[in-house]
């Protein structure tokens, strides 16, 4: 039987896909965009749950490369909205294509005269019909609603429509494109590496983890949406713990004076300019609250899960699958069934709450 391990393992490969056909892929887009690509001042993406953490994760990438504004919102957040730029680009992003909200506000940008583009599995979602523009997110069928493909193909795929909106105004050269994209390739061909090294890490610290009450993730820049990816996914899938996700510097503020021993906090660390704020949250989570660890480089002890991290701005794509194994592992190490679609038992959620449909 298919697991969620698998199709975390099934990332690289579709990574690499993406990049191998990302301007075949864009085409659409610019094509549609025409002589408008640079009229465009500002690119707004919307979406919900993974499709709004992959946007935050891809974000700051996005902004640098295009030399444009990058604004990510929830879709209830965009609803809220009172103020549209006629002159932004909004991209929808929505896995299955059937976030209520999100086909909504397609709709309603469509009636404003925007430029829309959706970002969803297949065109001919609700979602990817509706959109002026489609951009396919390359993750094929995804057995599991805990999305691990999903969020890794959406945010390589967000990034590619940077480069190819940065590439196409004059932003960046065909080699700089080249080059960017060889940068995904390499996070890719390390991209199993670090779903070892997580799964053998997991193994040795099993019995501290799952008697943890909490997990807080800090994550700086590209890393603050794994963060919070992180801690979606430990919180739909193992159900056992509370789990939030915090950019680096809320670190050093109020939240950890609410932290009680029993949590554990995890610093995702890339060796950046903040790495010493992660360094500072580990360090204090290890003597304070009893578990904490360091994810990535320079560790500041032997329990702390270390990587390399070869892939350059698409870093994020090797940090992913660290948390989604934690997540994935938690829900096995606690007797959690992590079901495919087809045998997944209804929650008692969908008894109030219906957030997706056709």
């Amino acid at each position: 039987m298919i697991t969620m391990l698998d199709c975390i393992r099934r990332v690289a490969p579709l990574t690499k896909a993406i990049v191998e056909n990302a301007e075949v892929n864009t085409d659409a887009l610019v094509n549609y965009l025409g002589s408008d690509i640079n009229r465009i001042n500002e690119i707004v993406i919307c979406g919900a749950g993974s499709s709004n953490t992959a946007a935050i994760t891809a974000r700051d990438f996005m902004e640098e490369v295009t030399g444009l504004p990058v604004h990510t919102f929830m879709a209830n957040q965009f609803n809220h909205k009172s103020v549209y730029n006629p002159d932004a680009l909004y991209i929808f992003v929505s896995q299955t294509g059937t976030s209520t909200l999100v086909k909504e506000m397609v709709y309603r940008m469509n009636e404003k005269g925007c430029f829309t583009v959706a970002v969803t599995e297949d065109e001919t979602t609700p979602v990817g019909s509706r959109a002026k523009s489609h951009v396919n997110m390359g993750c094929g069928y995804e057995e599991f609603w805990f999305r691990t493909i999903g969020y890794c193909t959406s945010v390589v795929t967000l990034m590619v429509i940077g480069l190819r909106i940065a590439l196409e105004r004059g932003n960046i050269t065909a080699a700089q494109f080249n080059e960017y994209l060889g940068e995904a390739v390499k996070a890719a061909d390390n991209h199993p590496a670090v779903v070892d090294k997580a799964v053998a890490w997991f193994t040795d610290h099993k019995d501290e983890l799952i008697m943890a009450d909490s997990f807080v993730i800090y994550g700086s820049g590209t890393l603050h949406g794994v963060a919070l990816e992180g801690a979606l996914k430990i919180l739909e899938t193992a159900k056992s713990y509370l789990a939030v996700g915090y950019e680096a510097e809320d670190g050093l503020h109020g939240p950890p004076l609410g932290f009680p021993v029993g949590t554990v906090a995890i610093a995702l660390n890339d060796g950046g300019e903040d790495q010493w704020m992660g360094h500072g949250i580990a360090d204090y989570g290890k003597h304070e609250l009893g578990q904490a660890y360091v994810f990535g480089v320079n560790p500041l002890d032997e329990n702390d899960l270390e990587f390399e991290v070869k892939g350059g701005v698409f870093r994020a794509l090797e940090f992913a699958p660290a948390v989604e194994v934690l997540a994935f592992l938690l829900a096995q190490g606690v007797g959690v069934p992590v079901l495919p679609i087809g045998e997944y038992q209804d929650h008692v959620s969908g008894q109030y709450f219906e957030t997706h449909r056709g």
